[in-house]
């Protein structure tokens, strides 16, 4: 049952937050391409992000975009930092807390659309902990009350920074040398009085030793209730395609918990004629597919009976976190300051999705094919209708008591959802030194340890040898003899031995509910995944910032080594490593590991300053790298340039060489299992035609025993009834992906427009040797419209001349070309004594505009290229990109007092797939206006009250992929779009 609570007892538990005033900071302050000129003169010389040469400002050659720990505080409900950065145009929202199918509790930053596995998340300029074998880095796990600002730097940085730089680089700037007693707390809800968090931190730290050494703690609680997507009148119904420009709420999935079946008929060429009678005919119902409406009776299958799956799932899983967080330093003398950090996490996640959905193409190891396979059923069952019986001994020709169903569905809703829970933890070490050397020169070298373990455990999975046991029954004499027939006063048994010796009961899956609760017990299983993941990272830089002077500013140089280790595992129990579940998806054990050696080197070189133009500044930047695995030596390299003709206007270029290496996961995946869609055209009335096309379906069809009469039948790929598995693996011998980015683009600080930055930045990211696993739709289109024969071996096929299996490995093809324009513009604007304080009004502008962003599955063959700017869908964009996004925050100040509103434009899209006509072709362009109220009551206590989605604005639908359409979940893309609707957050801060 769905828990509910009402809106006031929601507000009720909001205003007790506030009363025991801990806060989040409210000093405005704004998401920028480029800071003001008062930002950009800090007292001392800093590292920015994207370099390891200190410098007096925080301009390169690199787009820059800053979110700072104001800007974390305004945007409602952002315990957790994944919703700031969502909102960033630069930003393509992948994994986040309303993904859980798939999901895992994690939240990921993907930049550009290029993938979360190719931005590189880093913490203070190091590497942070990856939360599995993906190399992937959880948001969850950086506390958001803890930074100072965030950093997100476009194109490649794999010359400074090493392997996964590829996008670019978020850099995660932690608060240092803090000092004092900072109290923080959070509290939101939703309009409809769901979906709670609660979030609540304190800060503690000390300068001592006049200053030399400094010692700082930070403790984090973040308790998040969930909203079911039964909870949202747009979700509640899984919508159906149905194939002519309509989305159907009636139905849902073809896999029912009153149990289908299919035995089709065969007929001769002529379509007419038949060979081999089918369901159809011997019931009289005229239809091979059917189900059972009432016990044991067969009915004609149609949409409208399909299972209704989405008002179990969540719309926002829930979330429990434990984040502790130390860090300190003593400066024993200017050559010699020690310092750690370390960091513990405990989150526990946990997903909810439908009951589980078994029938012959589920995965199953233990068949030759992969899969469950027919179903067989006893003809003389009493769990069918005397009907149904005479129907089914009709078909049984050889008189055995058995029919065998070639194509079958049954939802387990009597064993209830399936639920996978994530417990999560994580922890990190890091201990180094850093100091001056002498003559300008200074070192830092430390060594980081970062572990990560997750216990995930699974309720709501079947055992697919049981249920096959359970279902095959016969008759149990009074002497113990079994027989199909009925025999004098026998008893309904499981047919095997083995699986009665076992405690196998009999399972009447044909009709809602007739589950026996022994039956149920002996089908059902739970399952356990434990994974681990450790980094390893040791790093030694020596770096000078003025090594000489040319006469327009010291000459910088940094170089340095690197040594780091990726080790992964994922062990799953015997019943999903065997392959004998049916629900969440089996998989081999996973496990690997590989290092890397590294040096690098920078240098920063100023050429003019003020003589003929205002200035001009070279950099460039160089690594060797040296991998254990088959990408062995390669090299990285970038070079750019800052021109200032005059002071207002400056002029910035990079190129840059990048790579990245393939993850653990990508290595050294086990054989695992996903629904990708079908992709069979052999049901199509081309395949019928003589010709190459009709040769394949003839070879796949004979080799799977299917009546190649049924070439040419659309039921054969009705995906409303026939989905497909796909196998996927990992691939040792990948080698590393390469890119050339560059950026060029302009900063203007007009002086006779005080306060005013504008930026804009022409950004080109190319990327080859993709690694990547082969789409269901590439292998498809390569095997029946290429006609490749070895992606054909790709495709297996069912008695009935379904397809049952896609089978794709990751390899090294096809590549991604991402290119755009980002735009951005602050203005701070004085208003005097207006309104009888000190007044201000801010404005930040932030806005990309998508040229390219082009999908490559198989090199050289253009049929597999997508362009997938200003397009979403199945047949390879995913997630919605369009061509024009921002975000527009406008601040007004009064003394302590102020007010901020957000515009967050997110442009239109339409389907990638010109073949096919969706229902939904175009999903329509959407505004988001948030609403925060900030107001410092005294130099100690601060508020926030603050509204997401003011105007309840609702997402553009598109039915899931699993219903032939081409959205993602919950009828949309949930991590796109706002699902959960009008919110409302109050935070406070108290601080001493």
């Amino acid at each position: 049952m769905i828990n509910r609570r009402s809106t006031e007892a929601a507000l009720y538990c909001g205003a007790a937050t506030l009363a025991i005033g801990l806060a989040l900071v409210s000093t405005p302050a704004f998401a920028q391409q480029a800071p003001s000129a008062s930002d950009a003169a800090p007292q001392q010389d800093i590292v920015v992000t994207g370099s390891r040469i200190a410098r007096p400002d925080l301009e390169g050659t690199s787009p820059i975009s800053i979110v700072s720990s104001a800007d974390i505080a305004k945007r409602a409900g952002s315990a957790n930092i994944e919703n700031v950065l969502n909102d960033l145009p630069q930003v393509t929202p992948t994994t986040s807390s309303t993904s859980n199918n798939p999901g895992g509790g994690v939240a990921t930053v993907n930049l550009r659309g290029l993938g979360s596995q190719r931005t590189l998340v880093m913490v203070d300029g190091r590497r942070y902990m990856s939360y599995d074998v993906n190399q992937i880095v959880d948001l969850n796990t950086i506390p958001s009350s803890l930074i100072s600002r965030v950093d997100v730097v476009t194109g490649g940085q794999s010359a400074v920074y090493g392997s996964d730089a590829i996008a670019g680089v978020v850099n995660f700037i932690l608060k240092r040398d803090f000092s004092g007693v900072e109290l923080n707390s959070q509290y939101g809800v939703t309009e409809k009085g769901d979906g709670q968090m609660w979030n609540v931190n304190g800060t503690i730290g000390s300068n001592f030793d006049d200053n030399r050494g400094n010692v700082t703690l930070f403790v984090d609680y973040t308790k998040r209730n969930p909203t079911y997507a039964g909870q949202r009148d747009f979700a509640y119904n899984a919508l159906v395609d149905d194939g002519k420009g309509h989305l159907v709420a009636a139905g849902g999935s073809p896999s029912v918990p009153q149990g289908r079946i299919n035995i089709p008929t065969v007929y001769a060429a002529d379509g007419k004629t038949v060979i081999k009678p089918g369901l159809g005919i011997t019931s009289g119902l005229g239809c091979d597919n059917q189900d059972f409406g009432s016990p044991g009776v067969g009915r004609c299958y149609v949409g409208a009976n399909g299972y209704n799956y989405s008002p179990v799932n969540y719309l926002q899983v829930p979330q429990e976190r434990f984040l502790v967080s130390a860090m300190g330093q003593y400066e024993i003398n200017e050559h010699f300051t020690p310092y750690f950090e370390a960091q513990f996490v405990n989150n526990r996640v946990e997903s909810q999705l439908a009951a589980t959905p078994i029938g012959q193409g589920s995965p199953y190891a233990s068949n030759a094919s992969g899969t469950t396979g027919p179903l067989t059923l006893q003809t003389n069952s009493p769990f069918f209708s005397p009907a149904m019986q005479a129907a089914l001994q009709a078909l049984d020709t050889g008189n055995t008591g058995y029919v065998s169903v070639p194509s079958w569905a049954f939802r387990t809703t009597q064993i209830g959802p399936r639920v996978n829970y994530d417990d999560r933890s994580a922890y990190r070490i890091v201990a180094g030194m850093k100091g001056d050397i002498g003559a300008g020169f200074s070192y830092d070298g430390y060594y980081m340890y970062a572990r990560t373990k997750n216990s995930q455990r699974q309720l709501g999975n079947v055992a697919i040898s049981n249920f096959l046991a359970a279902t095959k029954t016969a008759f149990q004499a009074a002497d113990g003899s079994i027989s199909p027939f009925p025999v004098a006063g026998g008893t309904l048994v499981c047919a095997d031995a083995t699986a009665r010796a076992a405690g196998c009961y009999p399972a009447n899956i044909f009709g809602l509910n007739q589950l026996s609760p022994e039956a149920a017990k002996y089908i059902s299983v739970g399952a356990t995944n434990l994974e681990e993941y450790t980094t390893q990272v040791a790093s030694f830089v020596v770096s000078n910032p003025n090594l000489f002077d040319l006469g327009a500013g010291g000459v910088g140089v940094a170089f340095g080594a690197e040594w780091r280790n990726e080790a992964g595992s994922v062990t799953p129990d015997t019943y999903l490593a065997s392959g004998n579940v049916a629900g969440f998806n089996s998989g081999q054990p996973t496990s690997g590991s590989y290092s890397v050696r590294e040096f690098f080197g920078e240098i920063r070189v100023p050429l003019l300053n003020d003589q003929i133009i205002h200035r001009l500044e070279l950099n460039g930047a160089a690594r060797s790298s040296h991998y254990s695995n088959a990408p062995g030596n390669v090299f990285t390299w970038s070079a750019g340039v800052e021109m200032a003709p005059v002071r207002d206007i400056t002029f910035r270029g990079q190129y840059q060489k990048a790579v990245r290496g393939p993850s653990v996961n990508e290595l050294y995946l086990g054989n695992t299992v996903s629904f990708a869609g079908n992709a069979d055209q052999c049901g199509t009335a081309a395949a019928v035609n003589a010709g190459r096309l009709h040769d394949i379906c003839v070879a796949q069809f004979s080799g799977a025993g299917a009546p190649v009469s049924l070439i040419g039948n659309p039921a054969i790929q009705d995906p409303n009834v026939v989905n497909p598995l796909t196998f996927i693996g990992g691939n040792p011998n990948l080698r590393e992906e390469t890119a050339k980015t560059y950026t060029v683009g302009a900063v203007i600080q007009p002086s006779f427009v005080p306060r005013l930055s504008l930026t804009v930045d022409y950004y080109n990211i190319k990327v080859d040797n993709f690694i990547h696993t082969v789409t269901t739709t590439t292998i498809g289109n390569e095997c029946f419209i290429n006609f490749n024969q070895s992606f054909c071996s790709l495709i297996t096929r069912n008695a009935a001349g379904e397809i049952d299996t896609f089978s794709a490995q990751n390899v090294n093809s096809g590549g991604l070309k991402n290119s755009g324009i980002d735009v951005g513009a602050t203005y701070n604007y004085p208003l005097g004594e207006l309104f009888g304080g000190d007044a201000r009004l801010s404005f930040n502008f932030n806005g990309t505009r998508l040229i390219h962003n082009i999908i490559t599955q198989i090199s050289g063959d253009p049929t597999t290229t997508t362009e997938c700017a200003g397009r979403f869908g199945v047949l390879a964009c995913g997630v919605p990109t369009p061509k024009w996004r921002h975000s527009l925050r406008t601040t007004l100040g009064i003394g302590a007092i102020s007010t901020s509103v957000q515009w967050r434009y997110f442009g239109s899209v339409r389907d990638d797939d010109p073949s096919y006509v969706y229902a939904s072709e175009r999903l329509g362009a959407v505004n988001y206006f948030d609403l925060t109220l900030s107001a410092d009551v005294n130099e100690h206590y601060s508020l926030n009250f603050g509204v997401s989605n003011l105007f309840n604005k609702k997402p553009p639908l598109a039915a899931s992929a699993q219903n032939g359409g081409n959205g993602e979940q919950s009828n949309t893309y949930p991590t796109v779009y706002d699902v959960l609707g009008r919110s409302f957050f109050v935070s406070a801060k108290m601080k001493f």
